[in-house]
């Protein structure tokens, strides 16, 4: 299968499953071709029942839209198989970070777990908003992402909708008991496996040993040190029942926001871990003196010959020590004269009042502090960048700080400080540097000289400038909003973030507004008008569609995976939301011109067709039967025909008239009849 070329875009790298038949499916890692060989993941379903179920819920899937979730690509069916795909992630699971550690005795700590609960309850709660539940949470489906650290969920294998029956093959010990019995699937599954996995990586212990004797009860090892409000949060994570566990995934991230965050956020040894006893060392024996049996010589030299009879070592210790002043008297000269020299260089360099400088450094701190030198070589590798650049330094820090601090907001806006305890967080800071100097280099040269200095005026002259060509000012917003996200990922679609990520936002509007490109097509009745278009790694193609009066447009968009669409009526209003490339019928009062607005969100251009045509409005329905109608005009009679009296009058040919007898006899009851006769 490796080199397999699937649907003459994807070829198979390598496959990432150990058990090919696994009922999930085997996982692939694959090239997408068409965006330069950027890797992809692709799971290949060959269960039909498993098929059917992923087809139903793939709509579902690719609306889910959160940073630590990847994005879902389209779907295949090649080689009798269904084949998904899905945006890669690079990094390492927390299982295999755990087993790492437990080879060093050490465990995840109490303060890097609180963290860990914290971001992964933002997009548990994106995915339970949707109605969908993940099925199979442990740390081997936990990926902590090597580009900025936070954790992304993956493997969505067994994914399903809230109230449906689970699907079988989840991870031993990590659902709960519920699961198992197979009970409709709900939104606490997800958060007691989460609680599980806090568990198993707080005490380095498999789940199994952390389960009461009876194996109804999950116990919290009383030799951790965690605070009583840690304890109760987690107890309600393990708890399956419903007046004690958390229901949603907002109720246990407000309860996880008032636990006190920890001092320490990294790793700790592990509580019952191997001490190591350092060798005795056995201090070797004096040697036992040997008793001369030779006869020592008479002493017949003089004093005087001291010098001739000493050591030859002796001789040469004491011309060292005779040598070793001149060389000290040396050293103090040259410490004197490069003191001076120094001074006399700070004194220039100062500031005109004499005091010393006290520019901040990368992070606000002051250069003279004292720091690794690979650190401080990093810090003077990215002023250099800065320079090179043309970006305004202290803007910079301004929105790498505000960065760290969103990210930790338990530490009230403190910036880490030069000690050692914070240098997992100096690291942090630099990783989110690097990460917003390689967004801002996507920005042309004149831009990046800007920032820190644009303002909403900048970009309402070229808006104006669209609106005045025909394109709604809401189509606009929405331009802009697509370009937003390359540079400011996770910002909702239509929002200014606050300043200092706002001048990003400007810098993007005016990218996008700048150079944009607007096609214009015309649907025609009973033939199709195709267009192909290619939109360029990040952009957005703008179409304007004119429809015939008292027509329906049928639209059709094919691209990458990674394009979405959205489409505008004439009055600006969403006529078919934001989603991915698909096929659209648009009602006759959706009006003319309809705009489409495509943004690619690859990393490579990408080309898309467009195909749209005029159909005439779907018939309308006939109206429904009346059983009973309008009174009968002649008689005033109402019901139905059968229950109608016969009309005056004469009768059909054919119809005979009822006699005078017949006429005059009066109606009895049949049972009424019946029942007089037995009587009589």
């Amino acid at each position: 299968m490796i080199g397999t070329l699937l649907a003459d875009r994807y070829r198979l790298d390598r496959c990432l499953t150990a058990d090919p038949s696994h009922p999930q499916g085997a996982l692939w890692c694959a090239e997408d071709q068409m965006a330069g060989g950027v890797p992809v993941a692709v799971r290949r379903l060959q269960d039909a029942e498993a098929s059917e179920r992923i087809r139903a819920l793939w709509p579902a899937m690719q609306s889910v839209l959160h940073p630590q979730i990847p994005r879902f690509g389209g779907l295949l069916e090649e080689q009798g198989s269904l084949w998904l795909v899905r945006e890669w992630q690079e990094g390492s699971s927390l299982l295999q970070i755990q087993e790492q550690r437990l080879e060093r005795q050490l465990v995840f700590g109490p303060g890097e777990v609180l963290l860990l609960l914290r971001q992964l309850l933002s997009p548990l709660a994106v995915l339970h908003a949707q109605q969908l539940v993940h099925g199979d949470l442990n740390p081997r489906n936990l990926l902590r992402r090597d580009q900025d650290g936070l954790p992304v969920l993956i493997d969505f294998g067994l994914l399903q909708r809230s109230g449906e029956q689970p699907v079988p093959g989840a991870s031993a010990s990590y659902a709960p008991r519920a699961q198992g019995r197979q009970e409709p699937a709900e939104a606490w599954m997800d958060l007691h496996a989460l609680g599980v996995t806090a568990l198993t990586l707080l005490s380095g212990r498999p789940p199994e040993k952390l389960l009461a004797a009876q194996g109804d009860k999950w116990s919290v090892p009383a030799d951790l040190d965690l605070e009583p409000s840690y304890r109760e949060v987690l107890g309600r994570l393990l708890s399956e029942q419903v007046d004690q566990r958390f229901s949603t995934s907002s109720e246990a991230l407000q309860a996880l926001q008032r636990v006190t965050m920890p001092e320490s956020t990294g790793p700790q040894p592990r509580i019952d871990r191997t001490v190591v006893l350092a060798p005795v060392v056995v201090a070797p024996q004096a040697p036992q003196p040997v008793p001369d049996l030779l006869p020592q010589p008479q002493a017949t030299a003089s004093r005087g010959g001291d010098d001739r009879t000493r050591p030859r070592a002796e001789q040469r210790l004491q011309a060292a020590e005779g040598g070793i002043w001149p060389v000290v008297g040396a050293l103090l000269v040259s410490a004197l004269v490069g003191t001076a020299i120094g001074w006399f260089l700070l004194s220039r360099s100062n500031p005109p009042g004499g005091a010393p400088s006290t520019e901040p450094d990368v992070i606000g701190r002051s250069p003279t502090a004292s720091l690794p030198p690979a650190e401080v070589d990093q810090r003077q590798l990215l002023l250099s960048r800065l320079r090179a650049l043309q970006v305004d330094r202290s803007w910079f820090l301004q929105l790498v700080d505000a960065s760290l601090l969103a990210r930790f907001p338990e530490r009230g806006g403190r910036l880490p400080s030069d000690s050692l305890e914070d240098a997992p967080l100096r690291r942090v800071w630099n990783e989110l540097a690097e990460e917003w100097l390689a967004r801002v280099e996507q920005l042309p040269p004149m831009l990046r000289g800007r920032l820190g200095r644009l303002n909403n005026s900048d970009w309402q002259k070229q808006r104006q400038t669209l609106v005045q060509q025909g394109v709604n000012a809401k189509v606009v917003e929405q331009l802009v909003s697509a370009s937003a996200q390359t540079l400011l990922p996770g910002v909702a679609t239509g929002v200014k973030p606050p300043e200092p990520f706002r001048q990003l936002w400007f810098a993007a509007a005016l990218r996008s507004l700048e150079d944009v490109r607007i096609e214009s097509v015309k649907a025609r009745a009973g033939a199709p008008t195709v267009l192909s278009s290619r939109v360029p790694a990040g952009g957005a193609r703008l179409i304007s569609i004119t429809v015939p009066a008292g027509r329906r447009l049928v639209l059709g968009i094919n691209g990458t995976p990674l394009m979405q669409m959205t489409v505008y009526g004439s009055d600006g209003d969403v006529a078919a939301d934001r989603g991915p490339l698909r096929v659209v019928t648009l009602p006759e009062d959706a009006g003319s011109p309809l705009q489409v607005l495509v943004t690619n969100d690859g990393v490579s251009s990408g080309l898309l067709t467009l195909s749209c045509r005029a159909d005439r409005p779907a018939s309308k329905p006939l109206p429904a039967v009346d059983p009973d109608p309008i009174p009968d005009p002649a008689t005033g009679a109402e019901g139905p025909v059968e229950a109608l009296p016969e009309p005056p009058g004469p009768k059909p040919a054919g119809v005979e008239e009822p006699s005078a007898a017949e006429e005059s006899e009066p109606l009895v009851d049949a049972d009424a009849q019946s029942t007089s006769s037995d009587t009589n």
